[in-house]
Parts: structure tokens; C-alpha cells; sequence
């Protein structure tokens, strides 16, 4: 046996499952993968095997395992003590620093998870607007909290039966949603229309990565920025994973529309456990102390993440950095694309930035949570488990589809042996 999996069956007589997060467990493997050691693009499970990485810790490694900017940021806070639950100055340099990078920003909040971020900002628009609806897109993914964690297979209605999808959700919170599918700016209009005076918010993933990559229509985003402007409503995008996979802006910037509130999380904290909620500054100071609005807990930015984090966002800052990320980009799925085309394989790849999708048995451009479900699942799980026995990792969460990606410390010689190597894993496939 493996030390991997002989880790995998260890940690299960203690870890709930085996792990510390349910989706850890690789679908395609059936346990968890263990790794010992990470350097840039490249890991080691605890067998010595290295792998490119093309999970890259689900997107918070955007600038590559061990990055040293971030080791000596860290390193200088860990020196003076890291004094946990007090303020310093590296709270507002970086408060200051993404006021200036992200459009929408005027004041911030740090947090830990995106959860908490998504969480926060919803409590915050309702109690700003005193509604209780909000708007949300099928599909989209906002967190762990029960006020979103709800789906349904139903497309085109304003109320369709939503289902949690976990057990111990207090009923009656799907009263509260009204879900319409992504990528409509007709059903935005008519849920304004409709809704318009109760939605206290309407919350979005600006481009939608949780179903691989999904870009949105110029329409789209104007109806929603217009509609929300109209009906007073708080427009939130859940940039948790959009924030700086296409520029320093995130989607907001690459899109031209500005919300109201957004939230940052995974790459932002430079490979540690940060997450941010902000937005204009009348909204932010509905906050406590100011206002009446409570956001608190003992670890939100902690001074080791807040250094890592600042690290980061100055690395995002530089004016090189997103052309080689372009560049990697396209030379990673346009080889891909005709590994697969070479192949006679219908698997399309749809990528903005760092991120990407895989989508096996689908090769029309995919635009909606619905066009997703086609999705050769199947298929999807051998070519993962044929790329990680070829040494390259990628990682299935469950569901239709899932979102992948690079880190900037990947070259693009490196490019060149991912593909190599999925060359030989696609193999196992024809």
C-alpha cells in the first residue's frame, strides 16, 4: 500500500471522512490525496511522486507554492510576534492598497472565509435596504452559510422548488430566494420588475468559474447594474474566486461594471486563509462600531495573513504580471484544445486568465449552469485519474463541471510538459 492512501485509511479513524474539508476527497481517486511538499507549480504526495499542479489549492495559490515574496513578508511578521486579534499598520496598508486596486472599494472588512465574506455582505444589504429577498443565479456558488446554499434543476421561474443541498438547513429560508438562470438579462428585467421594490440584494459570480468558465454577456451585467440602480437594490459580486485571475481589478475591472459590495477570498490572501467583503463607504458604515450592523471574530486578519496577503496583492500590482499570466493561458488551452481535437475527443476548454473549465462531452460554448449539465461526467473522471497517474494533478470537487487552474510561477516550459504528459494520459482514453 501506498503512504498515501495508508495516510487516507489512518486519518479516517480520527477525520470525519478523512479530511478537513468534504471536498478534498478527489471523486476521481476515491480519497484524498496526500501531499508532502510544494515548490511553485509542483507537488509531492508522500510517496516522492511530483505532479504539475492544475489545482493550484482550488485557486488561492495564484502565485505558486512557497512563493519566496510571500515566505519573507510572513517571516518579517513571525519575527515581531504575530500578535493575534490586535490591530497594526499592515491592517490599513493593505485596507488602503485594495481600496486602490479594486474598482468598488471605498472601505473594507477582513474575514476568513468566503463564506463568512458572503455571509456578511447579505446581512449588510438587508440591513441597509430593511428587505429580506434576494436575487440570485442558478448555479452560482456563495459558500457554506444556509441563506445560499440551495439548488434546483428547475430553469426559468422566479421560485422554482429549491432543495438544500445539505441536510440541517432551517426550513423556510428558500422563501427568501428568488433564482433565475445566469446569463438572462430578459428574466433580470422581469424579476425587477416583478421583485424589484423587496430585493434587498442580488448577488452574482461576475464570471462564473464554479461551473469551469463562464463569461457573461455585456447585456447581462449592464441589465443587472441598471436594474439594481433602479430598485435601490445592493448589487454584490462574489469575487471569492474571480478576484485577480484576469487583472489586478478583478472581474469588476475586467468587465466595466462596478457593484455596490464584493467580496475577495482564495488568491487574496496569497496562499494563507483570508477572505475580504467591501464596498462603497455609506453602505460600510452600517458596520459596528459605526452602525448597527455586527461583523466580528477574534481571527479576522491575522497578522501573518495580512502580510501574506500584501505580498500577494503587490505582486498582482506589477505591470508584468498578468501578461505572462495571458501568455501561459493561451499557449495551456489552445494546446489542450488540440490535444483533444487531435484525439477526436468531444471535450471543450473554456478559460479566462488563471482559471479554466473542462467540459467532456460538450463542444458548443457553454453559457449557463443548464448548458453544464450534458457534462460527460464519466468521462471527466478518467481523464483526472489518467492525468494524475501521468503526473499532472487536477482536482474533482463533485458535480457537473469544475473549475481549474495555473499559478504564475508556471512557465511555459512548463506548459509543454503538461501537455506532454496529458498526452499520454489522453491515450488511455481513445
Amino acid at each position: 500500500m501506498s503512504q498515501v492512501t495508508e495516510h487516507f485509511t489512518r486519518a479516517c479513524r480520527a477525520l470525519a471522512g478523512g479530511v478537513s474539508s468534504s471536498t478534498r476527497v478527489n471523486q476521481a481517486l476515491g480519497h484524498a490525496m496526500k501531499f508532502d511538499r510544494a515548490s511553485g507549480c509542483r507537488i509531492w504526495d508522500l510517496d516522492g511522486r511530483e505532479y504539475l499542479d492544475l489545482c493550484c489549492s482550488h485557486g488561492a495559490t495564484m502565485l505558486g507554492h512557497g512563493d519566496p515574496r510571500v515566505q519573507r513578508s510572513v517571516e518579517r511578521v513571525l519575527a515581531r510576534g504575530a500578535a493575534c486579534s490586535y490591530e497594526n499598520e499592515l491592517h490599513t496598508e493593505l485596507a488602503e492598497l485594495l481600496c486602490e486596486t479594486i474598482p468598488s472599494l471605498e472601505r473594507v472588512r477582513f474575514t476568513g472565509s468566503g463564506t463568512e465574506a458572503t455571509m456578511h455582505c447579505i446581512r449588510l444589504a438587508r440591513a441597509v435596504t430593511d428587505r429580506h429577498l434576494l436575487l440570485r443565479f442558478e448555479g452560482n456558488f456563495h459558500g457554506y452559510h444556509d441563506q445560499v446554499m440551495f439548488g434546483s434543476t428547475e430553469s426559468g421561474t422566479f421560485h422554482p422548488a429549491l432543495q438544500p443541498q445539505s441536510s440541517g438547513i432551517v426550513p423556510g429560508l428558500a422563501q427568501h430566494i428568488v433564482q433565475i438562470p445566469y446569463n438572462r438579462p430578459d428574466l433580470v428585467d422581469a424579476a425587477f420588475s416583478r421583485f424589484g421594490d423587496q430585493l434587498a440584494a442580488a448577488i452574482c459570480e461576475p464570471i462564473y468559474y464554479n461551473a469551469g468558465c463562464v463569461v457573461p454577456t455585456a447585456e447581462f451585467m449592464q441589465t443587472l447594474r441598471s436594474c439594481a440602480t433602479e430598485h435601490g437594490t445592493v448589487l454584490i459580486f462574489d469575487e471569492v474566486l474571480s478576484s485577480f485571475r484576469v487583472c489586478a481589478g478583478g472581474a469588476q475591472q475586467y468587465l466595466g461594471i462596478t457593484p455596490d459590495l464584493c467580496t475577495l477570498g482564495k488568491a487574496v490572501g496569497g496562499g494563507y486563509p483570508l477572505s475580504v467583503f467591501g464596498g462603497r463607504a455609506d453602505l460600510m458604515q452600517r458596520l459596528m462600531p459605526e452602525g448597527d450592523c455586527q461583523h466580528s471574530g477574534t481571527y479576522n486578519g491575522h497578522p501573518v495573513v495580512i502580510a501574506a496577503a500584501l505580498a500577494a496583492l503587490h505582486a498582482y500590482r506589477e505591470d508584468d504580471f498578468y501578461t505572462h499570466i495571458e501568455a501561459v493561458a493561451t499557449r495551456l488551452y489552445n494546446g489542450m484544445r488540440q490535444l483533444f481535437e487531435r484525439r477526436g475527443l468531444p471535450i471543450r476548454i473554456q478559460g479566462l486568465g488563471a482559471r479554466f473549465g473542462i467540459y467532456c462531452g460538450l463542444t458548443e460554448e457553454v453559457r449557463s449552469y443548464q448548458d453544464t449539465l450534458p457534462h460527460d461526467r464519466a468521462m471527466m473522471l478518467r481523464l483526472i485519474a489518467a492525468a494524475i497517474e501521468e503526473g499532472v494533478y487536477f482536482h474533482d470537487y463533485g458535480g457537473a463541471a469544475c473549475h481549474h487552474g495555473f499559478c504564475a510561477a508556471t512557465t511555459l516550459q512548463d506548459v509543454d510538459e503538461i501537455l506532454a504528459r496529458l498526452g499520454r494520459a489522453v491515450e488511455q482514453l481513445t
